[in-house]
């Protein structure tokens, strides 16, 4: 596999590095400062005193890039695209949509969704095709055509094949051994076509479903080299389905999956799918908070489900809701962590 896979042990050596010559700078002026025993007793016990202020604290409104999936968009042009933006009073880090494997690879559609250095993120879910197939290689000729229009792409293409396998809603869950087998192919001939410019997104649910030891979501992962981001799917459902009659807060919603998928490896971890409703409870409220919400330092991508569909899941569906975003995302600076690799091979 090629070396772009080690870009976040790279990033953690050159901060190790970094902190390691601040380290000796630091220990140094102390010890000029101190007498022998309190120079050592420094250089033990506190070799880089905190400040009085502490560390700044990091919310999702400060680290995390924001995007959007649109109803119609990108399929209906960029029209919903830029209406969003235009709402939010800010350009889209991220255009998520979904294609099906009845569909050829669309370049424009990655090309317009790329401008202004957005990132495509595409949901890529067969239709008819079952893994087993997948796996054996009966559509190694559809893979070759999408991996050699990918590799045409203007950057990087996100690609989220198979999303929420660990959901009994998918004709893809169940069988882990096969889905695993199945993944790996799509990315080895992916890999064999040239498109190196591709970043492959697990996104199971954040709970499974059914709630058994062998539909585990870290059953399906396909492994460290064939997994360039980590993410979850999740949805505040309020009082809009019988499955989930409570409204609960974004921690609420993801504090256990993304417990579970942080120890799955260490790459980034996106939202890649998540939405309030507005029934049971005050959604522009929890759209503040979510975005105030601390202690999921590894989440550094938001996508919102924008679409009216089982609930209002729209960022604009009251006028407090979209004011809540946009007085988010215009306090906060939205930007990736310096640990992901933004740029193509």
């Amino acid at each position: 596999m090629r070396s772009r896979r080690n870009y976040n042990r790279n990033s953690r050596a050159r901060a190790g590095r970094t902190f390691q010559a601040l380290l000796i700078v630091l220990t140094t002026a102390l010890l000029g400062a101190c007498s022998a025993n309190d120079a050592e007793q420094v250089a033990m016990y506190d070799p880089a005193p905190k400040s009085p202020a502490g560390p700044a604290l990091q919310t999702l409104g400060n680290s995390a890039k924001f995007g959007a999936f649109t109803y119609g968009g990108v399929w209906q042009g960029m029209g919903p695209v830029l209406e969003l933006e235009t709402q939010l009073g800010r350009r889209l880090d991220i255009v998520h949509w979904f294609a099906s494997w009845d569909t050829p690879y669309f370049p424009e559609l990655v090309k317009d969704a790329s401008e202004g250095g957005r990132w495509p993120l595409i949901s890529w879910q067969p239709v008819n095709q079952s893994v087993s197939d997948i796996a054996d290689g009966r559509y190694d000729g559809y893979l070759w055509e999408w991996a050699r229009g990918a590799a045409t792409a203007p950057g990087l293409v996100y690609v989220r094949p198979f999303p929420e396998m660990n959901g009994n809603w998918t004709p893809w869950n169940g069988d882990t051994a096969t889905f695993r087998a199945a993944w790996r192919r799509v990315v080895d001939v992916f890999e064999q076509a040239g498109a190196t410019n591709v970043r492959w997104v697990f996104s199971p649910n954040v709970m499974d479903e059914p709630r058994t030891e062998a539909n585990r979501l870290e059953n399906y992962y396909p492994g460290h080299e064939y997994v360039d981001v980590l993410a979850l799917d999740g949805y505040n459902w309020g009082d809009s389905s019988v499955h989930w009659p409570a409204w609960r807060s974004f921690t609420e919603v993801f504090e256990e999956g993304y417990d579970r998928i942080t120890r799955v490896g260490q790459q980034p971890v996106w939202i890649a799918e998540f939405a309030s409703s507005d029934e049971g409870g005050d959604k522009a409220a929890w759209v503040s908070e979510m975005f105030a919400t601390s202690g999921f330092d590894r989440i550094e991508a938001l996508v919102w489900f924008d679409e009216d569909k089982e609930a209002d899941w729209r960022i604009a569906s009251d006028a407090s809701v979209l004011q809540a975003f946009q007085q988010a995302l215009a306090a906060g600076t939205v930007v990736a962590s310096s640990g992901l690799n933004t740029t193509a091979d």
